[in-house]
């Protein structure tokens, strides 16, 4: 296959419409990756903007794309373009369901800011784009079928709060201020979930988010009290996972490529590995814990085997007990049932009885019997 170009734009006063040819072959794999059609028109994005983060235009170059398809398909579309932001000159998009607004201007994210308050409306049918540079293609898409030693996301995980919010049945999510732009980095990739506990059940989200003396926050992307509140902590990479190895992470680079869960437990912080069993976790922090990784995995197309506990990371390189008192296959195999949707499943009906007829409902019902009998003779 010839290589990718590594600029673009198209000559001025060019049109295609949706799906029609005329685009470079990097459009179109990337609208079938998530099954949208592109499409621009003369004098789209032709300018030359003397701001920060967008590339020298002088030629006067059509930059511009709108690519329409699916609301749920333009929606994880926008959200993988906010975490590759750094590659892209505009994002405009603007969820017409949930109202859901994304933006990125210059390479950085200005989705709860003004900068975009005028345009967004116009922007609720179609994702809008402009770049100097083919965009990138994600390694892996949640309706292709996972393949050994894949990832199923390119970047930060920025639809956390939104996927949470939609998982039946539903979840308390809280979300801090500004938790999309806290993080290590970006990820480059994400294998999988690690569930971990806090050690101290009075460990609150601030507490994740702000880190330790010894080690700076955030500690992990959520956290689950033992009400079964779910919080949103950040969405680039957080130190929760530390040295350790496991079939298919990097060893010693869990952190990278793992969406940590640190839950609130045990409420006696006197327990240690030896007595882990005599607390048990409550059963709404719990069911917390497995609806959250239930809708992550299937976000990013994932069976169950793509949760571990931080034990069976780093167990043998740290002496990691956690999560303590918690079966992982057991836990895994919840999950499953989670990810099928078993706990959603419809309660039958109470059956409903006949009302009693009223005599007037009596006599015309029986003088309608009549007629007819009367009628087939």
């Amino acid at each position: 296959m010839p290589g990718r170009s590594t600029s673009y734009g198209l000559p001025t006063g060019t049109s295609i419409n949706y799906g029609a040819a005329g685009f470079p072959e990097w459009v179109y794999e990337l609208g079938a990756a998530f099954r949208l059609e592109a499409s621009t028109y003369p004098g789209h994005q032709e300018s030359e903007r003397a701001e920060r983060g967008f590339a020298l235009n002088p030629r006067r170059l059509n930059r511009g794309i709108d690519w329409a398809g699916p609301v749920p398909n333009m929606q994880q579309f926008a959200e993988y373009l906010l975490s590759i932001r750094g590659s892209l000159e505009q994002v405009i998009w603007q969820n017409p369901d949930t109202g859901t607004r994304i933006g990125v201007a210059g390479g950085d994210d200005v989705s709860t800011t003004a900068y975009y308050n005028a345009d967004y409306s116009g922007h609720r049918d179609h994702v809008h784009t402009r770049q100097a540079a083919p965009i990138p293609l994600p390694q892996y898409q949640s309706t292709q079928t996972p393949q050994e030693g894949t990832v199923a996301w390119s970047g930060d995980p920025v639809w956390l709060a939104d996927v949470l919010k939609a998982q039946q049945p539903a979840l308390k999510v809280v979300e801090l201020p500004d938790w999309i732009n806290y993080g290590h980095g970006d990820y480059p990739e994400i294998w999988g979930v690690m569930i971990h506990h806090t050690g101290n059940a009075r460990a609150d989200a601030m507490s994740i988010r702000n880190g330790r003396p010894d080690l700076e926050g955030p500690l992990s992307n959520l956290h689950i009290a033992q009400d079964g509140t779910v919080t949103v902590v950040a969405a680039g990479v957080c130190w929760h996972a530390g040295a350790g190895s496991y079939p298919g992470i990097p060893t010693d680079g869990g952190n990278q490529v793992l969406i940590g869960i640190e839950c609130a437990w045990p409420r006696d912080i006197s327990i240690t590995p030896a007595t882990q069993t005599r607390e048990r976790w409550p059963d709404a922090q719990i069911i917390a814990m497995r609806d959250s990784v239930a809708a992550i995995l299937n976000r990013l197309g994932f069976a169950q085997d793509r949760v571990i506990g931080h034990k069976e990371y780093a167990g043998q390189a740290q002496g990691k007990w956690d999560p303590g008192g918690l079966d992982m296959a057991w836990f895994r195999r919840e999950v499953k049932k989670a990810q099928r949707g078993e706990f959603t499943k419809a309660q039958p009906k109470a059956k409903q009885l006949p009302r009693d007829l009223t005599d007037r409902e009596l006599l015309e019902d029986i003088w309608q019997q009549l007629v007819a009998i009367r009628s087939a003779k």
